[in-house]
């Protein structure tokens, strides 16, 4: 008689078929022979940004609840997971098959409840033995500060501030509202002020720097994705600007301080509407 494969087994066979397909394809990629000239001189430094771009487009295709999307970032996630993976093969440190062997034991280890004891616990109960694991998996290794890993080479500010405040949350150092984070902003602007205000050049530059870490941790607080949003503020001011510009046309060199604001606001005012137009 034969077996007949459940839709559980497909799914499973399927996908080994293609992750098979997956390793073979990257292999023709890093050939040093035939591949891809741009991917045999990458190295792991080399492809952190892309790691990280890829990392914000997919949490934005989540928040756009953009399902094809999701998919294809998802794709690009895993092929730097394979990049690096073959890198780290080609100098003979790891492979991808040593990448999912750890996963594989970190998972069972976390969760003994499931592949151990086959018992079921609370939500708060799975928290805690994750929490215990990881605290007795680390004491282990070497000793490292908590925000040790984040290498501030490789990170733009923003990216390393954000990094920051996703670390130190785990370890339950965390802002309870954002009126707190609103409240620390407040703060940070005043002594701003003051430093400004004695002129102390390097308290300001200090002081600044406060200012825009509180803002990334209430970007985070708000779920908001930081790079986004000055995104678009560049964006709205170089629109406004170019309105500016097609008033002035070549007489923009020659203006005052007090006709630029009255022309900020008017390329404002006309921007306001163009936006309530396109949503009609």
């Amino acid at each position: 008689m034969i077996k007949q494969e459940t839709p559980s087994n497909l799914y499973q066979n399927e996908s080994l078929k293609n992750f098979a397909e997956l390793i073979s394809n990257i292999n023709l990629l890093k050939n040093k022979k035939y591949g891809c000239p741009w991917q045999n001189i990458q190295t792991h430094e080399t492809l952190i940004p892309y790691l990280i771009e890829e990392s914000h487009e997919f949490i934005d295709s989540i928040k756009n609840n953009d399902n094809e999307n999701m998919k294809e970032e998802l794709g690009d996630l895993l092929l730097q997971i394979m990049l690096h993976s073959e890198i780290g093969r080609e100098k003979n440190l790891f492979s991808i098959k040593d990448v999912i062997n750890s996963l594989n034991n970190k998972i069972k280890l976390r969760h003994p409840y499931v592949f151990k004891k086959r018992k079921k616990v609370s939500i708060e109960e799975a928290e805690q033995i994750w929490k215990d694991m990881k605290i007795k998996n680390k004491s282990k290794q070497t000793k490292k500060g908590v925000l040790s890993n984040l290498q501030s080479e490789f990170l733009s500010p923003i990216e390393e501030a954000e990094q920051i405040n996703f670390q130190i949350e785990k370890y339950g150092f965390k802002w309870d509202n954002k009126n707190e984070i609103l409240d620390k902003l407040n703060e940070e602007i005043e002594e701003l002020k003051l430093a400004i205000k004695i002129e102390d050049d390097i308290n300001i530059e200090e002081e600044f720097g406060d200012i825009l870490f509180t803002l990334i941790s209430l970007s985070k607080y708000l779920k908001i994705n930081p790079h986004k949003s000055l995104r678009y503020a560049n964006e709205k001011f170089k629109k406004r600007f170019s309105i500016i510009e097609k008033i002035l046309g070549d007489k923009i060199f020659n203006q005052s301080n007090q006709k630029f604001r009255e022309l900020w606001t008017l390329a404002k005012e006309q921007l306001n509407k163009n936006n309530q137009n396109d949503k009609k």
